[in-house]
């Protein structure tokens, strides 16, 4: 019996709680989402704007010398009736769950970079680091990033 008038007492402190959280959480997302973003342009800068172009246009420096030309970036959205793909575009970045029945792809298959380096890294910290998930880190907020730059 004494366990349920605690109980008793704790819930309306907790359903408390849960509404301060829930207010909180819709402006932590806003943010999380912009450092999504952030870390996205760093990505897409490091790793993509040589082929891509800064603006992501297709246009980036070695694109003059590549067989096929890069897509424009920000017209994803376009080509796909004004709906950004979001699952299709983490598959194309990520590469590791894609079957080519058309021989190589063009692009790196960065998921096995990403997990690769983030595998390396995990080695030299003393917590239990999964790399996989660093890995898909890094392709999600590359995926945010690309959404945030569609053309109108």
């Amino acid at each position: 019996m004494h366990l349920l008038r605690v109980i008793d007492r704790a819930l309306p402190i907790a359903a408390g709680v849960s509404i301060a959280i829930a207010a909180w959480s819709g402006e932590a997302l806003a943010f999380d989402e912009a450092a999504q973003i952030q870390l996205g342009q760093s990505e897409y800068m490091a790793h993509c704007a040589s082929c891509h172009g800064a603006e992501a246009h297709g246009d980036g420096p070695v694109a003059a010398v590549l067989e096929k030309k890069p897509p424009d970036l920000t017209q994803i959205a376009s080509r796909y009736s004004g709906q950004f793909p979001t699952g299709t575009i983490q598959e194309i970045i990520d590469g590791r769950n894609m079957i080519n029945p058309h021989g190589d792809r063009d692009m790196p298959i960065w998921g096995d970079r990403y997990f690769q380096t983030a595998a390396e890294r995990s080695q030299s910290v003393p917590h239990d680091v999964d790399a996989q998930a660093l890995a898909l880190g890094r392709v999600t907020a590359l995926v945010k990033f690309l959404e945030s730059i569609q053309a109108q």
